[in-house]
Order: structure tokens, then sequence, then C-alpha cells
């Protein structure tokens, strides 16, 4: 996704951290169709649609590692010498409890395939990522922090960059689940921002549908600008 500002990325609104071991075996999968692919508050596809999905694995142990992928455009769309139209994320992790606190710590890699022309940011690394990640929960609320061990979506000397994020649910009646979300970007060398997204799940027929407002404290940039986003998920 991309980042205020500049024609950086960040990327992944991963469902998956501390995926729980299912009954039926250690395996799951999940697909979606999203209106606009918004990472952090911001838009990974120009707030155009996005298919995504993913394969999880979960030990009973508490080890869990899996794989998830989206569409994106904002590569190609800040350079005409750019192919990249993919993201793939791997992650791997441990998650358990501590009395009524849960716990949640892994390695989050950020791919983007493809090719990189001459006019890519001249000097800039490639925006492949490598974040760590400590997740802490209680009822319902959660808090997440994430730590990047590399230059941060190809943005030079900028590991070390840092994400914060508090989020909140609550069930309602009838499979409504009502939550919220606000975060912090602490990026080494550039502005930082916060975001913030509020909304309402409903389950139905099997599938998970979404409604969500997402809005950051960036001016000037379309990307990060109030927005409504509508999902349909499945998971297997």
């Amino acid at each position: 996704m991309r980042l205020p500002l500049a024609a950086a990325a960040l990327a992944a609104a991963l469902p998956v951290a501390g995926s729980a071991y299912a009954e039926d075996g250690p395996f799951s999968a999940n697909i979606a169709l999203v209106s606009d692919y918004a990472f952090r508050g911001i838009s990974q596809t120009d707030e155009r649609p996005a298919l995504q999905g993913g394969v999880d694995y979960a030990h009973a142990s508490g080890l869990y590692a899996g794989v998830w992928g989206s569409n994106v455009s904002w590569l190609a769309d800040a350079a005409d010498d750019v192919s990249n139209s993919l993201e793939v994320d791997l992650y791997a992790g441990y998650a358990g409890e501590a009395g009524a606190i849960g716990y949640d710590v892994g390695l989050l890699q950020y791919y983007y395939p493809g090719s990189y022309g001459a006019s890519y940011r001249a000097g800039a690394e490639k925006p492949h990522t490598l974040e760590a990640y400590l997740g802490l929960s209680w009822e319902f609320l959660s808090f997440k922090y994430s730590h990047s061990l590399t230059d941060l979506f190809g943005y030079t000397d900028s590991d070390g960059s840092k994400y914060y994020e508090l989020g909140a649910e609550h069930d309602l009646d009838n499979g409504f689940t009502l939550s919220a979300h606000a975060g912090y970007s602490d990026i080494r060398g550039q502005d930082n921002y916060t975001d913030w997204k509020v909304g309402v799940n409903k389950e139905y027929g099997g599938f998970d549908f979404g409604l969500h407002y997402v809005d950051t404290d960036i001016n000037g940039v379309d990307e990060a600008e109030e927005r409504v986003v509508l999902s349909i998920a499945k998971s297997f």
C-alpha cells in the first residue's frame, strides 16, 4: 500500500495472526472480495476492488504459519516500468494464553513479485519488507505492535519503523459484530500518521459481510481520504 506523501506502499490487512487450531484439522483457508484494499488506512488498489485469499496451518501447540495474497496496484501506478500487481505475505508465529491475556508473536514477510525498471525511485530498495510483531488481547480489546526489520516498503534507511494498533470488538444480536480500530505509523525519516476504522460485520449463509468506514489524518492524498469499504468473505 502507498505510504503518505510518497510512492511507497504498505501491505496486508491479514486476518491471520494467532490462528486457532481447528477441531476438524490444523489447516484452514479463506477468500474475500473487497471494494478497496485498505491497509493502515491507505488504499493499495487506487480505491478499486481486490480479490484476496490465504491458507493457514495452526498446530495444537500454538505454532502457526500461513500464506496470504491480494492484487495491488500501488507499484505499477507509481512507475510505468514496474510490472508488479500482486502482494504475497508469508508469516509464522506462536500464539497462546497467560491467564486472561492472549498473546501472539511472529514474523511477517511482505513480497511483491515482478520486475522493477530504472524509473522505480532510483537507488531505493525493493519494497519487500520483513516485520516482527507482538499482539496482546483481553476480552474484547486487542493491541498489536509491528517492527520493521528491513527498510519499510522501499524507504531508504527506514528499518526500525513501527506501527501501533488498538482494536475492539463487540458482539451484537443476530450475528452482527461491531468493531473499531486505531493505528499509528511511526516511519523513520518520513511523516508519521494516524489511521482509524469503524464498522460492522454480519454472518449470513456461511459468509461474512462487512461494512467499514476508513480514514487517516493525511491531507492531500486521495488514497488516504475517508471512504467506505464493503467486503464479503468465506472461511473453509
